[in-house]
């Protein structure tokens, strides 16, 4: 009989646990999860504490991977085998308890798969709004933060027994542990170290740190006369800073602020659309169907969202040498509109469904299908006449799905609706109608017409356009549209992006006027981008409508998406910048945003493709769609747009 070592013992242990710990939250906390998983993930564990032995392995130097299924599952509707891997792979499940979450009913399934595996001593709770127990105090207003499967036992089958449990909680809420403490008590417990040596190592580090940065400050100080210019440039915040910047900019003089040409900027971008185009055809069957995951390895399923985003991307390249291998996701062109799969019921045609798994409709998959058919009819010699004749009728069958989606318009203005048949019609969504003005913008570049009627798409339009332009919300920091879930509302940073991308196409192509608070906005917010990369966060929203479903009974959907930033700040910024010269923008503007583009693209450009070419394949569709906004480079054999 052999004997495991201790080292084996623990080895054994990090092969079984991928993750250190699985963050359970409801999406209208994403904040709250955002900031712990980064909060945990960058921690950097006391040298005298890595290499001791866990009941779950050894300290590791950093709390490295956590799990977060909005990160590593975008879009999952239910718990399935990944998921539930997730959860079988974590040694702790950290649950974010709100009343959000106590009402959550995915949240609920994730503690109550995760203790039906035998591991209810490695639940840890953070609160951050409401009150433990506040259930079983109705008389007392407030609102219960804990779900019910913190508060009891779970059985093996996973179903709540009736027994009571006494969570292992830290409380983040103002006036109890605060952030800091609480971060702190939720280490100690995954470390499995007492709180308060881990606070003193904490301090002692801080003392440290505090003291080699007073010594830095003050041999800083000692040649601040001479590197005054340098900081400033730089960007740190010196007095009257900003103004020399300014001064910088405008004369195109920063050393340390490099602006890259617009030569490299072309030449980087070429090359990374060649990659992600390559990536796309990685996942096409021979039957034309694009999978939903370029993932290696991965399960292929398909849904027609992505589908016909990724042919939207593939007609989009400018670049005329992958003519051959553009011309091969023309098949694609016909997986929609195979006999069953568009719904049609009582007369009604619904059009499609947007995940595998799901019944109900939304307008996102025939929009991007518009889209899709608009890029290919009207790329010059990519289709033939049979197949030309075959996009036009496919044309007018998804605008008569459309019909379902598009409400009444009102005083010029026009927001589409994301489910059919909405109980109260009124209630647009703004992500559908970004997309509607994206489709129509793509059907005028075309010369298609909406209905048979250049003028009903051209009114159309123009609307849809006002409808966006009346619901930005100008005093909002920073600026943008909003969206959120049914209680809360922010603004979306890639949304905001994705439409300041198609005003300025709105305006230079329809002549659709924008407001002068969107205009003094524009550059502002694109030009900080510059300091982004690609750990930025996505940020999401849920949308949710009351519906009458195709059997005439009330019902509810929902959709919940995550809204990419870093393809729509590319196709803004190449958009603004062509604007700029034609309205003379301010020299520093264009140079700052230029800044931008040339950091996205070049400095990041490699590091967006590895990722979006090797995980779903609406993020190598959107970040090839963005990328298609810049111009082949001169001696690229390019195509005019």
């Amino acid at each position: 009989m052999s004997v495991q070592t201790k080292d084996e013992t623990a080895t054994a242990l990090q092969e079984e646990y991928k993750y250190w710990a699985f963050i359970s939250y409801s999406h209208q906390d994403e904040a709250w999860a955002s900031w712990l998983h980064k909060s945990l993930e960058t921690y950097k564990v006391p040298r005298k504490l890595v290499g001791r032995a866990l009941e779950t392995g050894v300290v590791p130097r950093r709390i490295f991977p956590i799990f977060r299924d909005r990160e590593e599952l975008p879009g999952a509707a239910d718990l399935g085998g990944k998921l539930k891997n997730a959860l079988r792979g974590s040694r702790y499940l950290i649950v974010i308890c709100s009343p959000k979450a106590a009402h959550s009913q995915w949240v609920n399934e994730e503690i109550k798969t995760y203790k039906a595996l035998g591991r209810e001593d490695r639940v840890l709770c953070l609160i951050v709004d409401g009150e433990p127990y506040a259930s079983e105090k109705p008389e007392s207003g407030l609102l219960e933060c804990f779900p019910a499967a913190v508060r009891y036992r779970v059985a093996v089958d996973g179903s709540l027994t009736a027994e009571r449990t006494e969570p292992i909680a830290a409380d983040a809420r103002k006036g109890k542990d605060g952030r800091t403490n609480a971060k702190f008590k939720l280490l100690a417990g995954i470390l499995n170290v007492g709180y308060d040596e881990l606070k003193q190592r904490e301090k002692k580090r801080q003392m440290l740190h505090q003291f080699r940065l007073a010594a830095g400050v003050a041999s800083l100080l000692l040649l601040a006369v001479l590197v005054y210019v340098a900081v400033a440039d730089k960007g740190l915040s010196v007095p009257g800073g900003e103004g020399l910047r300014t001064f910088l900019d405008r004369h195109n003089a920063s050393v340390l602020r490099p602006v890259r040409s617009e030569a490299e900027i072309q030449l980087k971008a070429a090359d990374l659309r060649k990659r992600l185009l390559e990536a796309l055809a990685r996942g096409q069957t021979p039957e034309g169907w694009i999978a939903s995951s370029l993932r290696p390895n991965f399960k292929r399923e398909f849904e027609l969202w992505s589908h016909s985003q990724a042919l939207s991307a593939a007609f989009s390249m400018p670049d005329a040498d992958r003519e051959k291998q553009i011309r091969k996701f023309v098949i694609g062109l016909e997986a929609p509109f195979a006999p069953g799969l568009a719904i049609e019921k009582d007369g009604i045609k619904y059009g499609w469904i947007s995940h595998p798994g799901e019944t109900h409709t939304q307008a996102e998959p025939a929009l991007w299908t518009v889209i899709a058919l608009a890029k290919a009819l009207g790329r010059p010699g990519l289709l033939t006449n049979e197949e030309r004749q075959r996009a036009e009728q496919y044309m007018a069958y998804t605008q008569e799905v459309l019909r379902l989606y598009l409400p009444p318009e009102e005083d010029q203005k026009l927001g589409w609706n994301m489910f059919p048949r909405q109980k109260d019609p009124s209630e647009h969504n703004i992500y559908t109608t970004a997309l509607a003005l994206l489709a129509l913008l793509e059907m005028r570049a075309a010369g298609l017409p909406w209905e048979g009627s250049i003028e009903r798409r051209d009114a159309l339009l123009k609307a849809t356009a006002q409808w966006l332009i009346s619901d930005y919300r100008p005093r909002a920091n920073p600026p943008g549209w909003e969206a959120g879930s049914e209680t809360t509302h922010e603004v979306i940073d890639g949304l905001t992006l994705q439409i300041y991308s198609e005003l300025l196409r709105a305006e230079a192509e329809a002549g659709v006027t924008l407001s002068p608070e969107i205009i003094e906005q524009m550059p502002r917010y694109l030009a900080r981008t510059v300091e982004r990369d690609m750990k930025f966060p996505v940020t999401s929203g849920e949308f949710a409508a009351a519906i009458i479903d195709r059997d005439g009974k009330d019902s509810r959907d929902r959709e919940a998406i995550g809204f990419l930033w870093y393809p729509w700040a590319i196709n803004a910024s190449v958009r603004w910048l062509s604007r700029a010269e034609q309205h003379g923008a301010p020299i520093e503007d264009r140079v700052r945003v230029r800044r931008a583009l040339g950091h996205l693209v070049v400095d990041l450009g490699g590091e967006a493709v590895d990722k979006a070419s090797e995980e779903w394949t609406f993020q190598d569709a959107e970040t090839l769609f963005g990328m298609a906004a810049i111009p082949p480079p001169p001696d690229g054999g390019g195509r005019q747009k």
